[in-house]
């Protein structure tokens, strides 16, 4: 009989809960340990009936354990993402059992697939990236590193999103778009044009209202 893969869960708000009950939906070869969280008025508390057994660091050199990713934030998650191999510990990726994903798409360790995600056929998913519940990627789509798609949102054909990038609940990202990195893409927004690095993009159609680069403005993307 294979052996169960004991798994802690890193972050006990609301997101790791989230991410636990959908390892706890696995089946018998998944076993649910507990949580980590760096914050310490947290430890030893019950989340999901499962004991809060500190911080990430106090399970350095566990390599019998591995982690799934429960923090929402992307920079906070890429920073733990990164020290987790200091630490000895290996990420696991985590499949909601109603997500549809396709055999011929690549998915990246430390990602978390919620309920009813679709992936298509050649889409690439990076590593530590969130598909939040019933977003969609199409077709040869490629998500970067350590990004975030909301719920509901969807990529069509051909989109690419560079690292660490977060596209909101229920947007649209129309076909061939490029999104740049550490990029917002607004809930509800409409992108029908490529977006560079660090911009902020909101309404329908999307359009900059926010950038750390010398991007104008209200310039429709």
């Amino acid at each position: 009989m294979a052996r169960s893969l004991d798994v802690v869960v890193l972050g006990a708000s609301g997101h790791g809960m989230v991410v636990c009950d959908i390892l706890l939906s696995g089946g018998e070869d998944t076993r649910v340990i507990g949580f980590a969280d760096a914050d310490p008025s947290k430890r030893g508390t019950q989340v999901l009936g499962l004991t809060v057994i500190g911080a990430i660091d106090d399970l350095r050199g566990r390599d019998d354990l591995h982690v799934a990713m429960g923090i929402g934030d992307n920079a906070a998650r890429r920073r733990e993402f990164v020290r987790l191999a200091a630490l000895g510990l290996r990420p696991v990726t985590v499949v909601h059992p109603s997500a549809v994903v396709s055999a011929r798409a690549a998915i990246g360790r430390g990602t978390v697939i919620m309920a009813n995600v679709t992936i298509n056929v050649a889409a690439e998913i990076g590593d530590n990236v969130i598909l939040n519940t019933a977003s969609s990627i199409d077709h040869h789509c490629v998500v970067g590193a350590h990004s975030h798609i909301a719920p509901g949102a969807t990529l069509a054909g051909n989109v690419r999103i560079a690292d660490e990038t977060l596209v909101g609940a229920g947007a649209v990202i129309l076909p061939g778009i490029s999104i740049g990195a550490h990029c917002t893409v607004a809930a509800g927004a409409v992108v029908t044009g490529n977006v560079p690095d660090g911009v902020t993009v909101a309404g329908v159609p999307a359009r900059v209202i926010s950038s750390s680069a010398s991007v104008p403005r209200n310039v429709r993307v």
